[in-house]
């Protein structure tokens, strides 16, 4: 009893959904790492250990061609001359510096004065005036000199002095001009006062003759920067055939940005650089599965087609970085458009228009051009959905390329102009590969298209043109084993194709799996009435069981062609899925009268397996095959009898629950039933009756 109780534990446990999620996350986590990889990763080649400031040049390197960039080692040159021919600013005379020395002045005047007045012998005088007057460089003559003058000569001596101070300490004094004041100082006493009296006043100012200006470091600096940002770019052009650098020659910095413009070596790669970018790739491939997760669930659902979408990323990534390693200068001839035609054919339009954001940035950052190059994927990507939104035609796919190649040129000779490197003959080269990455587009879509629907089963547009020929060996065999169904498939075809068109779905797809649908019923076409030309029933000798399991069997009959002629599993969804679950009515209505008792009657031995239609095309699909029946049996004479059979077949389809897991709205269904009775009007309009020719 417990061990069929764990047994049936074991059982309950979805495994085929966890395995399924296990893969998910292993495959999310592969695709994160490894873009993180191909983008970050520096790839060092040797350049930077050879070719580096100060080092001698071990080769004569000459301009392979005209080049003319903004050099930044020039600019920053100009820029310093110009910050360095700027003068210092220095603030205005401190006032209260000059009062604070005047002050000193008229202090040290006061107490000689106070010692002129004592009445103390003159030698004692003296003996003072040294002790108190320490700041001045006075010899004993001068000091007995200032004590001894009479009153009117010292009154003219102090006011000189003092009139002196204050008129140079109004001036401003720098550090550097205190040498220059003194030595003007003589110039400027007054010519009242004698040689001596003169000297006098000299050395009593001089001691207290000090800096009242200070340097405005932040009003220099101020101007300084101005001056360096009111100086341009300096544009440096290199003649073709012109010595970068001679062998023997110190490499300065002026070299190097010349030989990394011409791409002739690279600079050495800062550690952040490639954390910032592998961090942003790693963010951009979280984001890529997420989105996938969200606008195409059915990627998740199966694991071969999770396998193809991952390794054409990581192909086409791994394609850019060699080219950016290799060939930098060829990263415009890239095929990123490519990458856009085969996502559109694998997951839709909208679907691919979002991602294409997301793997355009890993491109930009690859190419190591982010704006330039991000802007030339995103376009061309763009313009390449867009336009094989609806391939019908060959042709289509050409003009796509390219328009692509076109974009991806003229965006690339608009980066070269930006850099200013732009000339004739860099033009003409940057256009040509532009069209080079537009016929490459076109040729690896074509490689592409054939590889995901041999290998991973993804239905490509190139497929379903293939197969929508009526050379087909199924359709041809189709149309000569069971002329009615084929004449019906041709009539359900065009009834899918205006539909789809008319909501919004792929008319293409429709058309196709409409081709397809009833092929089993090649294999027995005698058991269905269209095929029926004599008249005759092979129903009528029938038991009710053995008739309806007749007419299911053309779903087996024809999955079993559709595997054995290796056809899309999309194509095949509409072989199981155009009757859904709904029952065979005539054969149960026959048992049901037999047996006298609906009990008695095993309903599901009457019903289709399924599944109910899962897409828009489907869906389609079946209410045209249903329609297209009706519509041959009952045979209306007008519009109005018509509407009313589509409206009939359509509520059955409704009611039963048969459109129930179909992404149809009811806006949807209203489209639908407005292109069939369009068609149908068509198809059965009045004609003329002729006369019949007269015998003769």
């Amino acid at each position: 009893m417990g061990g069929e109780l764990q047994t049936g534990f074991f059982r309950a446990i979805p495994w085929r959904r966890i395995l399924r999620t296990i893969g998910w996350v292993s495959w999310s986590l592969t695709l994160i790492m490894l873009m993180m990889v191909l983008v970050a990763w520096p790839i060092d080649n040797g350049a930077t250990q050879v070719w580096q400031i100060g080092q001698v040049a071990p080769q004569t390197i000459f301009a392979p061609y005209e080049l003319r960039y903004p050099s930044m080692v020039l600019t920053e040159q100009a820029r310093e001359a110009a910050a360095a021919q700027v003068a210092p600013i220095y603030t205005g005379p401190d006032p209260r510096i000059a009062r604070q020395q005047v002050e000193k002045l008229r202090q040290s005047l006061e107490i000689i004065e106070r010692l002129r007045e004592e009445t103390l012998p003159l030698d004692e005088k003296v003996r003072r005036l040294e002790q108190v007057s320490t700041d001045y460089d006075l010899p004993p003559e001068q000091r007995l000199r200032l004590l001894t003058m009479d009153s009117s000569r010292w009154e003219l001596l102090t006011g000189e002095a003092l009139r002196l101070l204050d008129q140079i300490m109004r001036e401003p004094i720098r550090e550097d001009e205190g040498s220059m004041v003194l030595r003007e100082l003589p110039r400027q006493v007054t010519a009242r006062l004698t040689e001596d009296e003169a000297d006098l006043v000299v050395r009593l100012v001089a001691p207290l003759i000090v800096p009242n200006s200070v340097l405005d470091v932040e009003a220099t600096e101020a101007a300084r920067r101005q001056a360096r940002e009111a100086v341009p770019p300096q544009i440096r052009r290199i003649r073709a055939g012109e010595a970068i650098i001679r062998q023997g020659d110190i490499l300065d910095a002026l070299a190097i940005e010349a030989l990394q413009q011409y791409g002739l070596i690279s600079p050495a790669t800062p550690w952040h650089l490639p954390v910032s970018r592998g961090t942003i790739a790693g963010l951009g491939a979280l984001g890529l599965l997420l989105l996938l997760q969200r606008v195409a669930p059915e990627v998740q659902e199966r694991p071969r087609r999770l396998l193809a979408l991952l390794g054409v990323l990581l192909l086409f990534a791994l394609g850019a970085r060699l080219v950016t390693v290799f060939a930098p200068d060829w990263i415009w001839a890239f095929p990123t458009a490519a990458l856009g035609m085969l996502m559109v054919a694998g997951l839709g339009t909208v679907p691919a228009l979002l991602l294409s954001a997301i793997w355009s940035l890993w491109f930009g950052l690859i190419a190591d051009r982010t704006l330039a190059f991000l802007a030339a994927s995103l376009l061309a990507n763009w313009i390449t959905i867009l336009m094989l939104h609806r391939l019908e035609r060959l042709q289509t796919l050409l003009m796509a390329g390219l328009s692509a190649g076109a974009v991806t040129g003229l965006i690339g000779i608009a980066a070269a102009a930006e850099a200013g490197s732009l000339s004739p003959l860099g033009v003409l080269i940057t256009a040509g590969m532009g069209v080079l990455a537009g016929a490459l587009s076109i040729t690896i879509t074509l490689i592409g298209f054939i590889v995901l629907g041999v290998l991973f089963d993804v239905t490509t547009p190139l497929h379903l043109l293939e197969l929508a020929r009526p050379t087909h060996p199924l359709l041809h065999q189709l149309m000569v084993r069971a002329p009615g169904t084929y004449h019906h498939t041709l009539m359900v075809a065009n009834l899918a194709e205006q539909a789809a068109l008319r909501i919004g779905a792929d008319p293409l797809l429709a058309r196709v799996g409409a081709l397809y649908h009833d092929i089993g019923k090649m294999v027995r076409p005698y058991l269905f009435v269209e095929n029926q030309l004599n008249g005759g029933n092979p129903h009528e000798q029938m038991d009710p069981y053995t008739s309806a399991q007749a007419i299911l069997r053309h779903v087996e009959d024809g999955l079993a062609l559709a595997r054995r002629y290796r056809l899309p599993r999309r194509i095949r969804a509409f072989i199981q899925e155009h009757h859904g679950t709904m029952c065979v009515t005539i054969p149960y209505h026959r048992a049901v009268q037999e047996s006298r008792d609906p009990e008695k009657v095993d309903r599901a031995a009457f019903c289709y397996r399924g599944p109910r239609p899962q897409s828009k095309e489907t869906a389609i699909v079946m209410l045209a095959d249903g329609c297209e029946a009706a519509v041959r049996a009952a045979r209306p004479k007008d519009p109005q009898e018509l509407a009313r059979i589509l409206e009939r077949v359509f509520q059955e389809r409704i009611y039963s629950g048969q459109l129930d897991e179909a992404p149809l709205t009811m806006q949807d269904l209203q489209g639908i039933r407005e292109a069939f009775l369009q068609v149908f009007q068509g198809m059965f309009h009045p004609r003329l009756i002729y006369p019949e020719a007269p015998s003769r």
